[in-house]
C-alpha cells in the first residue's frame, strides 16, 4: 500500500466494495464481517505490528441517531477487528473548532466506546504538528496521523454545503488540527481552490484505508444541519478518491461536480463490487458552485448578485455564540454589538463557506442563495 501521493499518481487498486446493512443492530456485525472478507482489507499482514489511527468523523456534538457523525457501533466493530489482528490501535479526530471536545465525545458515544475497548483518543490539537507545503498550499498536519503506519478512516457518507458531498477524501480535511482549518477556509474560500486543497492534503498523508458509515446517512443542508437518510450500505476501499466517484454513482451526483473529484474521475473510474445499490432520491445542496464558474477577476462583480449566505432563524437561535466562533472571516458580530436579537451578519465580508452553519447545534442556519439564483432555480435544497 503507498502513500497518498502514490495513490493519486498510481492507486494501489481502484476496487470499491459495496455490502448491504439495513440497521447499526442485528445486521451490522455480519455485514461488517463480510465487508472486509470481500474487500480482502485490514488483514493481520496489513496491520499486525503497526501503529493504526482510527479517524472517525466528529464533527461536533450530535447524537448518533442524528447521522451527524460516524456511529458508534461501527466504531467499536473497527477496534475490535483491529485488536484482533494485532494492530495497536488510538481513535483520534479534530472536531470543528467551535465545538467542545469534550461534550463531542460524550454526546457522540465514541468516548464511551474508547474506554470500554481500552484505546486512547488523542486530541489533534494537542498532540503536535507537522508543517507540509504541497502543490502551492500551505497547512498543518496534526502529529498523531503522520505519524501512524496506516489511517483507517470512517466516514460519515453525508451532503454537504460547500463540496456537495462528504465523504472519504473530506473526512481527512479532519487530519488538519484546530483552527488551522478555519484559517485554511479563510484562504480558500472558492470550492474548486478548496478541492485542490484536499487533493494536496491526501498527498503526504499516510496510507489509509476507508471504511464508510452508509447505513444511515444525511441529506439537504449537510453536513450537520440536513436530514437522515436510509442509505442502507457500507463500504470500503483503499483508494478514497474511486470510493467516493463510486458514492457519486449510487447517489446520483456528477463525480465533476464535487470540488475534491475535479480532474480525477478518469484516473480513479472505480471497479465497484458487492451488492447493488441504488438510492432513489438523495437531496445535496449545490451550494457556492455556481461562483466557481466565474473568474476570479469577476469574483467582486457577480458576489454582488451571486452569493449563497448563512440564513439565522430567530425562532431557533439561543445566541450560543458557536457561529461568531466558527466564521473564518469575522462575518458574523454578536447580537449585543448592533443591537440585533441573533448574530448579525456582515455580507461583504461572507465568503459562503458554510462552517457556521456546520456547527449551530439548534438547526437556525441555513443557507440561503441569492435572489438571482433562486429566480434560476440554481441551486435545490436552498431557501
Amino acid at each position: 500500500m503507498g502513500t497518498g501521493t502514490d495513490i493519486l499518481r498510481n492507486p494501489p487498486g481502484r476496487a470499491v466494495r459495496i455490502v448491504r446493512c439495513a440497521d447499526y443492530a442485528d445486521s451490522l456485525a455480519p455485514a461488517f464481517a463480510r465487508l472486509l472478507a470481500e474487500s480482502a482489507l485490514l488483514g493481520p499482514q496489513d496491520v499486525a505490528g503497526r501503529r493504526v489511527l482510527v479517524k472517525p468523523n466528529l464533527l461536533t456534538d450530535r447524537a448518533p441517531e442524528q447521522a451527524v457523525t460516524t456511529h458508534p457501533a461501527f466504531l467499536r466493530l473497527v477496534i475490535r477487528h483491529l485488536k484482533a489482528a494485532g494492530a495497536e490501535v488510538s481513535v483520534g479526530d479534530s472536531p470543528a473548532s467551535a465545538a467542545n471536545l469534550r461534550a463531542v465525545l460524550e454526546k457522540t458515544g465514541v468516548g464511551a466506546v474508547c474506554k470500554e475497548e481500552g484505546v486512547p483518543f488523542v486530541s489533534f490539537e494537542r498532540e503536535g504538528v507537522r508543517a507540509c507545503s504541497v502543490d502551492g498550499f500551505n497547512f498543518t498536519l496534526a502529529g498523531p496521523v503522520a505519524e501512524a503506519d496506516l489511517v483507517v478512516s470512517l466516514p460519515k457518507v453525508k451532503s454537504h454545503s460547500l463540496t456537495k458531498l462528504t465523504a472519504a477524501v473530506k473526512n481527512l480535511y479532519g487530519a488538519v488540527p484546530g483552527y488551522d482549518k478555519t484559517t485554511l477556509h479563510r484562504h480558500y474560500p472558492r470550492p474548486d481552490d478548496f478541492g485542490r486543497l484536499m487533493q494536496a492534503i491526501w498527498r503526504v498523508l499516510p496510507p489509509t484505508v476507508s471504511l464508510a458509515d452508509a447505513v444511515v446517512g444525511m441529506e439537504g443542508q449537510g453536513p450537520a444541519n440536513g436530514r437522515p437518510a436510509k442509505l442502507g450500505f457500507l463500504a470500503a476501499s483503499a483508494d478514497p478518491f474511486a470510493l467516493d466517484i463510486a458514492l457519486c454513482g449510487i447517489l446520483h451526483i456528477k463525480p465533476t461536480s464535487v470540488p475534491y473529484l475535479k480532474g480525477l474521475a478518469d484516473l480513479h473510474a472505480p471497479e465497484v463490487a458487492g451488492d447493488s445499490v441504488d438510492i432513489a432520491s438523495f437531496e445535496v445542496p449545490v451550494g457556492s458552485h455556481l461562483l466557481s464558474l466565474v473568474p476570479a477577476g469577476l469574483m467582486r462583480v457577480a458576489a454582488r448578485v451571486l452569493w449563497v449566505r448563512p440564513r439565522i432563524d430567530a425562532g431557533k437561535c439561543v445566541n450560543c455564540g458557536r457561529c461568531i466562533k466558527a466564521c473564518p472571516v469575522n462575518a458574523l458580530t454578536r447580537p449585543e454589538a448592533k443591537g440585533h436579537t441573533i448574530p448579525a451578519l456582515r455580507k461583504k465580508s461572507c465568503v459562503g463557506c458554510a462552517c457556521c452553519h456546520e456547527v449551530c447545534p439548534q438547526g437556525a442556519i441555513h443557507m440561503a442563495q441569492s435572489p438571482v439564483l433562486r429566480l434560476a432555480h440554481a441551486f435545490h435544497g436552498l431557501d
